[in-house]
């Protein structure tokens, strides 16, 4: 069975060089053409309601690709989600909290938007030229160079929605210097572009909005989108119970993406120095980086306290984490873009009612401390979060104070408009069809 699909890759990978060669060449002289200065943009369309949404990434591994769908339907836009083809994800086509409403369509050959330089998709852009969409919402740095070359044929409106600084993203794994340094620049590039020319910009929080305008050196308006999931009815999602996990202990709790940068290993060495605590790891993981964990755990002797278990959906994250008594959020800040982050695992443990030990990030920090919903650490030296969790242990009390503010921001956030607002701005304004 194995030998077999790999015989049919190897059948695959002609026809898929040639396409990715297509794509780079028509890139290139895109790049060519956006930067002459004579070029002039197509009149902008001024009639119709329909939204193309265009991802880089399989849906159900963004939860602000869908947020941002059912937003702009409810708001009476007819919504196209155009997404990369992903065998798994296409073979279920279900994706949990997603308007009915909002139509999903898989385009172009599977993992081209992993392959460098990551922003065109040739099956992508020939769609989105010939799109009666009015509207281009394009996520992320990948989609946006698509949007702005095909708007200079067709005058469609383009929103690039900036889930992060994509120059700013440090590569983990650095063995190819060269690769990683031009790969910086194009990323640099479409960014500046962007700035210029999008007809919106939305950002995930001021402090990105601001070093990108300095670093660029450009004055436009610049609409913020936090990265607060959509709220869902709790569910009954008892972790303690499903893991029979003794009452006494503390129950730590991490969601999300597991991979080595966000320093697990130190929260394991942390876990080792303190008894009845209990840690929980919810999210993907690969493998490899799987056993490392689980033979650091047998090495620290804490396997008897530490539970791994696969990922669950978005929407679902907020109940997962009633269970829990404080989750974790950490990382290594190696590039800009992350140590600027308000990332949604913060959201998702408000939602989830549960006090948060956090990374000491600029953003990160005055949210938890101006709110008292948690407590920041340098994750990098595994006593600071030792002593946080001997704390709690300690005074509990101090637990039931930080629930308490919680349970206050989660009501705020659930009633607060602020989110939408920039989308309302979009996407109701002077709209005719």
């Amino acid at each position: 069975m194995k030998n077999s699909k790999n015989v049919r890759r190897l059948l695959k990978l002609p026809f898929k060089l040639l396409y990715l060669f297509m794509g780079w060449i028509i890139a290139f002289l895109g790049i060519f053409l956006l930067l002459v200065q004579k070029t002039k943009n197509a009149k902008k369309r001024t009639c119709g309601n329909k939204v193309l949404c265009i991802s880089h990434v399989a849906i159900s591994f963004d939860g602000r690709i869908k947020k941002s769908a059912n937003t702009i339907s409810k708001l009476g836009m007819e919504v196209t989600l155009l997404k990369p083809v992903d065998a798994q994800e296409d073979s279920v086509l279900e994706f949990s909290g997603l308007n009915e409403k909002v139509i999903v369509r898989p385009m172009g050959l599977s993992g081209v938007f992993s392959h460098f330089p990551c922003i065109f998709d040739l099956s992508m852009f020939f769609y989105i030229l010939c799109s009666k969409a009015r509207y281009l919402h394009c996520h992320d740095i990948n989609t946006v160079f698509m949007g702005l070359l095909a708007a200079k044929f067709t005058g469609q409106i383009i929103v690039s929605d900036l889930h992060e600084w994509k120059s700013e993203t440090s590569s983990v794994d650095r063995k190819n210097k060269s690769i990683f340094f031009l790969q910086k620049k194009i990323y640099q590039f479409v960014e500046k572009l962007t700035l210029q020319n999008a007809d919106f910009i939305i950002s995930v929080n001021e402090m990105i909005a601001k070093e990108m305008k300095l670093f660029y050196k450009v004055n436009c308006d610049i609409l913020i989108v936090k990265n607060i999931p959509d709220f869902y009815d709790l569910k009954p999602y008892d972790l303690r119970e499903r893991l029979s996990i003794d009452a006494r202990f503390l129950l730590v709790y991490y969601v999300g993406q597991l991979a080595p940068y966000r320093n697990i290993d130190e929260i394991l060495i942390a876990i080792s120095q303190c008894p009845d605590i209990a840690f929980v790891l919810q999210g993907t993981i690969q493998p490899c980086y799987q056993r490392s964990l689980k033979k650091k755990c047998s090495d620290l002797k804490i396997s008897d306290r530490v539970f791994f278990l696969p990922p669950v959906s978005h929407d679902l994250i907020p109940s997962a984490c009633q269970g829990a008594d404080v989750g974790i959020f950490t990382c290594h800040a190696i590039g800009k873009s992350m140590y600027y982050s308000l990332p949604n695992k913060l959201f998702e443990y408000i939602l989830g009612g549960i006090p948060i030990i956090a990374e000491d990030l600029p953003v990160v920090r005055s949210y938890v401390i101006d709110n008292d919903i948690g407590t920041i650490v340098n994750s990098k030296i595994p006593e600071t979060i030792a002593a946080v969790l001997m704390s709690y242990l300690r005074n509990p009390n101090r637990l039931i104070v930080q629930k308490e503010n919680v349970l206050s921001l989660r009501l705020k956030l659930i009633k607060n408009d602020e989110n939408t607002l920039p989308y309302k701005l979009i996407y109701k304004k002077d709209i005719r069809i």
